[in-house]
């Protein structure tokens, strides 16, 4: 689970000393400072992704990125045991995630990571560089809004051709809310609670704000009720960069949630999180209306599944499927092949694309898929496969 970030006040002596055992690569951009353990053309790849995910942020807040008082700065280890021993240096711990390093001095502020894979990577350096983004526009955002903002953003994916971070929902929180909302004994944390908590009552109930805080993000975001929309728009607009988290909170709280009755607020926050489904609940949606033959809408389930998550194999699938016995057969070939890319059983996917090629007259073709599957899985697929060559020596 993610932490806070941390507001701390480090000596410079750990750092240097850091610095001169491990050599690092530095890349400036327009608005990063990137520096890598790696290579230089890796600080480079990293402050790309910087700069597209600075606009991806900048899509909510607007800030004048001229009046950023310094290039943001970021170091990448290419080990995490260099990471290890770098946060060891300045908070005498280590962390699993990135970490988003403030010191009194904003100009020594920085986002500290490590080399992940893909995705992973790509997330937590959009949680937080968006902390430090946000930090350095305004420093004192309500923790609400920060954090779940970092949340809902972070599964935004990258396209590297055009150098953009396209947003994307992220439910990752979304089942642990709806336990929260459905608790009989209380857990609950009210939005009147959650959009004033300070540092110390959010770490103390970290395990209820963090999914609270995203669900509400969340919940101004996607509602279609444009009165809720305005509470988000209103939140930023009242953010002033040089009060206090207090008096931010506060402003928050008049300028954007005290029109909105709270009862009726809080039902539809609730209301809303309970009705959103995820991944795996539009799966199963899917699963369950293609075998009560219900196409359809079997179809349009799998494609919403498709649109929170692209890594798994059972859409495509069942997509294929469909396609199938809508003799669309291309199309079922290209939903087999996807899943098969992602890790679907190959004698499985190779018996289906060579029915799919049968039906579609390419016997040949039937025949070398229907000769792998049974290769693959014999004890499954040898006397299905038999009768079906016999029939496609008949027909050719």
């Amino acid at each position: 689970m993610k932490k806070l970030h941390l507001v701390l006040l480090f000596s410079a002596f750990c750092q240097v000393c850091f610095s001169q055992t491990q050599p690092t690569f530095s890349w400036s951009s327009k608005h990063y400072q990137v520096l890598s353990t790696e290579s230089e053309i890796r600080a480079m790849e990293i402050s790309q992704k910087m700069e597209a995910a600075l606009a991806l942020f900048n899509e909510l807040f607007h800030v004048d990125l001229e009046k950023l008082p310094a290039k943001l700065r970021v170091q990448i280890f290419a080990e995490k045991k260099d990471f290890d021993t770098y946060l060891q240096s300045v908070l005498s711990e280590t962390r699993k995630d990135f970490v988003f390093l403030s010191y009194s001095d904003a100009n020594r502020n920085e986002l500290v990571g490590f080399k992940r894979e893909g995705a992973d990577f790509n997330s937590s350096l959009l949680h937080y560089g968006f902390i430090q983004y946000i930090h350095a526009a305004v420093p004192a955002t309500p923790l609400w809004l920060e954090e779940g903002l970092a949340a809902y953003l972070e599964n935004s994916p990258y396209d590297s051709n055009r150098e953009t971070f396209t947003w994307r929902p992220n439910y990752l929180w979304l089942d642990s809310l709806k336990a929260i909302l459905r608790n009989p004994e209380g857990r609950q944390l009210a939005i009147g609670e959650l959009i004033t908590m300070d540092k110390a009552s959010a770490q103390q109930r970290i395990d209820v704000f963090y999914p609270t805080a995203w669900g509400l993000v969340a919940f101004l975001m996607s509602s279609p009720d444009k009165r809720v929309n305005r509470i988000l728009w209103d939140a930023i607009a009242a953010l002033e960069p040089g009060v206090s988290l207090a008096e931010n909170s506060q402003r928050v709280r008049d300028r954007a949630f005290a029109w909105f009755k709270q009862e009726e607020l809080q039902k539809l926050f609730s209301d809303a999180i309970l009705s959103l489904k995820t991944f795996n609940d539009f799966v199963k949606e899917g699963i369950d209306l293609y075998s009560a033959r219900k196409t359809a809408e079997a179809e349009s389930s799998f494609k919403k599944a498709l649109e929170l998550q692209q890594d798994s194999y059972l859409p495509y699938y069942y997509l294929g499927l469909i396609s199938y016995e809508r003799k669309q057969y291309q199309d079922a070939a290209q939903y087999y092949d996807r899943a098969q890319d992602l890790g679907i059983d190959r004698a499985l996917i190779q018996y289906a694309l060579g029915i799919n090629a049968f039906a579609d007259k390419k016997y040949d073709l039937a025949g070398q898929y229907l000769r792998q599957a049974k290769s693959l899985d014999e004890k499954t697929y040898a006397e299905k496969v038999d009768s079906l060559l016999k029939r496609i020596e008949v027909l050719k």
